[in-house]
């Protein structure tokens, strides 16, 4: 079973791979900045920069929000949470070789 910990992590490594290939901190929302904020700002820089990547920018979105919730209720569904960090570890992967 996956833990609310677990997507968290899986969440924060695929915000620092969408940083890393953006790669210019000013058009970041600050690292404090809620996860509602990053959920928007994130997938929409990375698109920016890779517009290829329209098609999963909603699905990006879907990941931070999911994150934001489970954080907010202090729990969330095992089945959600194992999905989101599938798919949060598989974007991460995409992203990651965008810098090669």
């Amino acid at each position: 079973m996956v833990s609310v910990t677990e997507m968290i992590g899986a969440t924060w490594r695929l915000e620092d791979a969408i940083r890393e290939v953006i790669a210019d901190p000013s058009q970041f929302p600050d690292e404090s900045k809620p996860m509602k904020e990053k959920a928007k700002a994130l997938p929409h820089l990375l698109v920016r920069k890779y517009p290829h990547l329209s098609d999963i920018e909603h699905e990006l979105r879907g990941i931070f929000e999911t994150c934001r919730l489970a954080i907010d209720h202090n729990s969330i569904s095992p089945v959600v949470a194992k999905a989101a960090v599938a798919i949060a570890d598989e974007y991460r992967e995409i992203i990651i070789r965008l810098k090669h």
